[in-house]
């Protein structure tokens, strides 16, 4: 499968076509998810995935060491809001093969703006890796889609406190 020979990998038996990805980071952003990654989801909604909160950690990204790109971590009383998007399984496959070798599939549960549980995949970081803080224009990718989503405003005030690497 071209995921395979892309990553190295297997993806995740049997994948529905399509499927629902849950961004939570920089593919949360409008103008990048379709202009730079070309992607062209079936359908796009908010949701809100309970139990995790939003790190960044410091492993792959463009600067691997330096640059800390989104991630989730456990945490019983928190929550990360971001998008649902519809997607082929072709269009996931490409999304997957330009994500880094750091990123693993985890299925979560996540509640849409309208209630509804939506079973999605999402990329986490499979090791354990220090935090670190996000460069400046990556953070501004993420605090941007907050504001073009209208993610609730405590979230956008959390992303907001964020402090970018110097």
């Amino acid at each position: 499968m071209w995921v395979w020979t892309r990553r190295g990998r297997l993806p995740p038996p049997a994948l529905a076509d399509p499927l629902w990805y849950f961004a939570y980071g920089s593919n949360m952003n409008e103008r990048l998810f379709r202009e730079r990654r070309h992607m062209t989801p079936l359908e796009t909604r908010t949701a809100r995935l309970d139990g995790y909160r939003l790190c960044f950690s410091v492993a792959g990204g463009m600067r691997p060491g330096i640059s800390a790109p989104a991630n989730i971590g456990k945490a019983t009383d928190a929550a990360i809001h971001g998008v649902l998007y519809l997607l082929p399984l072709r269009k996931f496959a490409r999304l997957d093969a330009s994500e880094g070798r750091q990123y693993s599939y985890v299925w979560v549960d996540v509640v849409d703006a309208g209630g509804d549980s939506v079973r999605a995949l999402t990329f986490k970081v499979a090791a354990d890796v220090p935090e670190g803080r996000p460069g400046r224009a990556y953070l501004n990718l993420i605090r941007e889609a907050a504001r073009q989503r209208r993610l609730p405003p405590e979230y956008q005030a959390f992303l907001d406190r964020v402090q970018p690497r110097e």
